[in-house]
């Protein structure tokens, strides 16, 4: 897209008016209006060097830097869209909308004041008609376009809220000029207040919740602290305003502390009077009886049951009165519909093209309140993956947002990324004329934890200890002591959802805490005293876990189990990391670390693994010399999985005699395992048969299938290096053979792997295939990349031994990209035969045609390598 207009730009907005009643009427012909309308319109506005800046459904939105082009653009296309010939004899009816201001632009989108107000205005037309504002009238007045009659319309308050604006409207003599009044607050009565900011986004929550008014006569918004509850109910109240003839009032309850003000309060907002001897409530419901009315109640949270007696009484009482209500918690009375305000959408913290970028409400918003505070400021390729930092990092909590925009005032947006680890302190100094509780981040929550009960708080503050969500059960085993039952959990839990500050994510059956709500949290269980007791029990729930999946991983529900600990992996952090810490207990945090072994093995966690093991093994007080020796193995494994031979050698000799020392077997047997990789890698063959033989011996008397069937593969890989076929053969075989019975997965495919690669080897091409596609298939879902590149390169070779060496150093180039994002290399006992399949295929392809083949490779997702290698050409 070309860079759009900046300087002084005047902006058109169009839209069809009565386009679903056409969509019903046309049905699969409405698509061909669409486009005839859209191809009327960028024609003349092409000509006019305007810049189509966004379409969305059968609204447009053009740039132009001449304010007489923009009109003229206008005339013409409604000119057009008057004389064209619609099919079925219907008649298109478009708004349109003009207003001039400074271009706020953020590269690919506009934002600020002004591109809103020209929506706006656009919106409170009809069809056929043209408005333009008080700013482009006098841009045009100043060279007057011939045969143009501009009709003053006076002033008007418009959807937006903002200040009444003085609008015009353009008098062609052959397009109709006679409409209704316009579509602005000035129509029916209300007290809307006027805002001084833009409203950004909510269009799916604008559409739902004006849905669920047309269904109910009670509507709760709820929502977290600053979510923006109030702004979208007054937004949403401003568009509903011509289908209550009465009008929409709204009635503030924040400044509220005592119950028995509500009824006086809505009554004096009405402009009803009491009666001498009579129920205040009584007369309100008098005078709302016949009214069709929307009466919007904002902050009902401190105030719940008095609000819902009133409420209730009211709804019974009045036939057409519906009610629009904010807070952070439901009424709870019969009739009620609840709908819970979301954050604003957010991006991915990786880096996005700039317009999909400002396709997210929350980087919107950010861009509008920046532009506001700094109008220099822009989003570019150089700050955006910091915008989407700080939005990523606040929720999408609008009141946070706009907090932290504020700050490009005095701060590059790359500072306020790096400062949000102490957000209270820096999201401060909010409108001074805000509530108090809105005009800093802290005080929003400070708020919403002052009305909890003191259980509440007990439960919010423990589970801050949480990361990344967590189950039912881990929040009772967790969060239960003084305050707290374990039987009380689960009402607690529903109570803090109610109340916005937990979310239930109801596909995964899961509780979360948004990130500023648990940083706000976990200030509280700091100040309680309670955090070391919160953190050891979360502690203890996690080793327990993990220890109870160490074994499962070697069932036939391995996959569950892996799933099970991916979910987890945030908690498990969480947990390591306190158990790493001085006033934890270490002998935990070595055997959490050491129980996730297999773990980390099969996601390729290596780095990860190697660094939590570290720290767990710089505690050595307090720490048993079985927990250590498992330790020890299994940083001994990592590290020879990332190629660090020197350190794998060290930690497993050390793990052996500490086995040996406790007399350990199965560690024994893994240590024995590992020591004789190391003798194969040095070409001690002999040692290494030795070694894996008494592995075996040890795992077949502790009877631990899965070790053997392990041990077996790999004895296999060293019989396959001595050129013993036959024998390897037989020991993949029987390792396969106990990977069938009870374990499935991806045991099972690195034996079929093992297999393919002998049958290459042997020069039986479709057996070596057959099981190579095998072994990838019942890997890739579990996404092992370690596994998958080895599979790529066995095809590779299978390909390369067919004559096809093209294909082969595809293959190639996409493992060793697989391999570089894991951090592991090829295995010593197959580095020669890989390097001399290489060298082959270099040599039939020659330098050129062999390094294009390896980029396209490398140029592969790990998605379409498989695909790929899947594929038969």
């Amino acid at each position: 897209m070309a860079s759009l207009h900046s300087g002084t730009v005047t902006f058109l907005f169009t839209d069809i008016e009565e386009s679903t009643r056409l969509l019903r009427q046309l049905g699969d012909h409405y698509a061909d209006v669409l486009a005839e309308y859209r191809r009327l319109l960028r024609v003349v506005c092409h000509e006019r060097r305007g810049k189509e800046v966004d379409t969305q459904g059968d609204a447009c939105f053009v740039a132009f830097l001449s304010a007489r082009n923009a009109l003229t653009a206008a005339v013409a296309a409604q000119r057009a869209i008057n004389v064209h010939v619609w099919p079925e004899g219907v008649s298109l009816r478009v708004r349109m909308g003009l207003h001039t201001g400074e271009a706020l632009a953020a590269e690919t989108e506009y934002v600020g004041m002004d591109v809103h107000r020209a929506a706006r205005i656009c919106a409170a037309g009809h069809g056929g008609q043209i408005l333009v504002s008080q700013t482009t009238r006098d841009i045009i007045e100043a060279r007057p376009l011939e045969g143009l009659i501009l009709r003053d319309l006076g002033e008007h308050r418009l959807t937006d809220l903002g200040q009444a604006q003085h609008l015009y409207q353009i008098i062609l003599p052959d397009v109709p000029s006679e409409f209704p009044p316009l579509k602005s607050l000035g129509i029916l009565p209300n007290n809307l207040p006027v805002q001084l900011t833009s409203f950004v986004g909510r269009g799916r929550e604008m559409a739902e919740v004006k849905r669920l008014l047309n269904s109910t006569r009670l509507l709760m918004l709820t929502g977290t602290g600053g979510s923006g509850k109030t702004r979208l109910a007054l937004q949403v109240a401003a568009e509903l305003l011509d289908q209550y003839h009465d009008g929409v009032r709204l009635v503030e309850l924040a400044p509220l502390s005592d119950p028995t003000l509500i009824p006086q309060t809505v009554a004096s907002t009405l402009g009803v009077h009491e009666e001498p001897g009579r129920p205040l409530t009584e007369t309100l419901a008098d005078f709302l009886r016949p009214k069709s009315l929307l009466l919007l109640l904002d902050n009902c949270e401190h105030l719940l049951s008095p609000c819902a007696q009133l409420v209730d009484v009211l709804l019974r009482l009045c036939p057409t009165l519906r009610i629009l209500a904010t807070s952070r918690e439901a009424l709870g009375i019969t009739g009620e519909t609840t709908y819970r305000l979301p954050s604003l959408s957010l991006p991915d913290v990786a880096p996005l093209p700039l317009k999909r970028l400002a396709q997210y409400e929350a980087v919107r918003l950010f861009m509008d309140r920046a532009a506001a505070a700094l109008p220099t400021f822009k989003v570019t390729t150089q700050n955006a993956k910091a915008v989407a930092t700080i939005c990523q990092q606040l929720d999408g909590i609008p009141l946070a947002v706009e907090l932290a925009a504020v700050r490009v005032k005095t701060l590059s947006v790359e500072h306020i990324a790096e400062r949000l680890h102490d957000r209270f302190k820096l999201l401060t100094g909010g409108s001074r004329t805000a509530m108090p509780r809105h005009q800093t981040l802290r005080a929003a929550l400070d708020w919403s934890f002052a009305l909890l009960s003191e259980p509440e708080r007990a439960m919010l503050r423990r589970l801050t200890v949480f990361s990344g969500g967590f189950t039912l059960e881990a929040a009772e085993a967790v969060c239960q002591g003084q305050d707290v039952n374990g039987v009380e959990v689960l009402d607690l839990l529903a109570r803090l959802v109610e109340k916005s500050l937990v979310v239930f994510q109801e596909s995964e059956k899961r509780y979360r805490l948004l990130e500023t709500v648990r940083q706000y949290g976990r200030e509280k269980l700091l100040e309680s005293g309670e955090e070391a007791a919160t953190c050891r029990k979360h502690r203890d729930w996690y080793l327990e876990l993990a220890e109870h999946a160490d074994v499962q991983l070697h069932t036939p529900r391995q996959r569950v189990w892996l799933d099970l600990l991916d979910i987890e992996h945030d908690n498990l952090r969480a947990a390591l990391t306190w158990s790493t810490t001085a006033q934890a207990d270490p002998e935990a945090g070595v055997r959490l670390a050491a129980a996730l072994r297999w773990f980390w093995h099969s996601y390729g966690h290596y780095y990860e693994a190697r660094q939590w093991l570290e720290r767990a093994q710089d505690a050595e007080d307090g720490v048993s010399a079985s927990a250590r020796a498992r330790a020890l193995n299994t940083a001994g494994l990592m590290a020879w999985r990332q190629a660090d031979f020197g350190r794998a050698e060290t930690l497993i000799r050390e793990a052996l005699a500490l086995a040996q020392k406790v007399g350990d077997k199965s560690e024994i047997a893994l240590a024995l395992h590992q020591s004789a990789h190391i003798e194969e890698m040095r070409g001690s063959y002999g040692a290494a048969t030795t070694l894996f033989e008494e592995s075996v011996a040890l795992y077949r008397e502790v009877k631990d299938q899965w070790g053997l069937a392990s041990t077996l593969a790999c004895f296999g890989d060293t019989k396959r290096s001595l050129g013993e076929y036959e024998r390897a053969v037989q020991l993949y075989e029987e390792s396969m053979a106990l990977y069938e019975g009870p374990v499935y997965g991806r045991a099972v495919s690195i034996s079929r792997l093992k297999l393919g690669i002998m049958a290459r080897i042997q020069g039986d091409y479709d057996r070596a295939s057959g099981l190579l596609r095998e072994a990838l298939t019942l890997i890739q879902e579990s996404g092992n990349q370690m596994i998958i590149a080895s599979c790529l390169v066995a095809i590779g070779e299978v390909a390369g031994g067919k004559g096809q060496p093209e294909r082969a150093v595809r293959l190639y180039g996409a493992a060793e990209r697989l391999r570089e994002v894991v951090g592991v290399a090829i295995e010593p006992t197959d580095r020669a035969d890989y390097d001399r399949n290489v060298d082959s295929a270099r040599d039939m392809l020659g330098e050129k045609a062999f390094e294009v083949a390896r980029a396209d490779g490398r140029a592969m997702t790990q998605e379409q390598a498989v695909e790929y290698a899947l594929s038969d050409t």
